[in-house]
């Protein structure tokens, strides 16, 4: 009897080795990316832990508690093959520019939100309306508070040639009371209920937003 459990034993073995063997196998095509440099690297430096938690959440209190900073905040990221260029552009140029295009987005967010149901003559009319609002905040004071850099080289598979580039991040803020000052200035004079509760609710909406734009 135990011989013949035995022989049933190894014939069950034999025919799950060889279904095993009859499946494909799966090709890991996953990349890889391997930090080379930083900026702390020179100096032998430590990321600090603000980039983790910049990464890791959208929330504004905790990044400005993270920071140290009594500020508004708003984080970019860029990325590039030339440091020196990047870094000039995203301060220079693109930092003031993408700002003002996330203000006008939630501007717009919120106009859209308010107004369901309503017809799209009517919202595109309170939308042109209220977003032109938005170019009374200019955002003076705005200050480049810090910012952080790596070097990295990524490659789709082990067949593929190598990607190096450069990931810039930078912070921007703005003093609180300054960022909500333009705020109600440009929206407080509203004279129609529908039109001033609607801009009550863009200033909300304005005083909570973090823009964190990740490439």
């Amino acid at each position: 009897m135990k011989k013949i459990v035995w022989i049933i034993a190894a014939i069950f073995a034999l025919v799950v080795i060889a279904g095993c063997s009859s499946m494909p196998k799966v090709k890991d095509v996953s990349g890889t990316t391997e930090f080379l440099e930083h900026k702390g690297t020179r100096w032998g430096v430590e990321q600090p832990a603000w980039v983790n938690i910049v990464l890791a959440t959208p929330n504004q209190k905790t990044l400005s508690k993270e920071l140290g900073i009594d500020k508004h905040i708003w984080v970019l990221t860029s990325e590039g093959e030339n440091l020196d260029f990047l870094q000039n552009w995203v301060d220079q140029v693109d930092a003031r520019a993408e700002i003002a295009a996330s203000l006008k987005q939630t501007i717009g967010d919120s106009v859209v939100a308010s107004m369901q149901g309503k017809s799209g003559d009517d919202v595109n009319k309170v939308l042109d309306r209220m977003s032109a609002r938005a170019t009374m905040i200019t955002l003076a004071g705005l200050n480049k508070e810090t910012e952080w850099w790596t070097k990295t080289r990524y490659r789709l598979d082990k067949k593929s040639d190598y990607k190096v580039q450069y990931n810039y991040l930078v912070v921007y803020s703005l003093d609180e009371k300054l960022y909500q000052k333009q705020i109600n200035e440009a929206y407080e004079d509203f004279q129609d209920s529908e039109d001033l509760e609607l801009s009550r609710i863009i200033v909300e909406n304005l005083n909570e937003l973090t823009e964190i734009r990740l490439n």
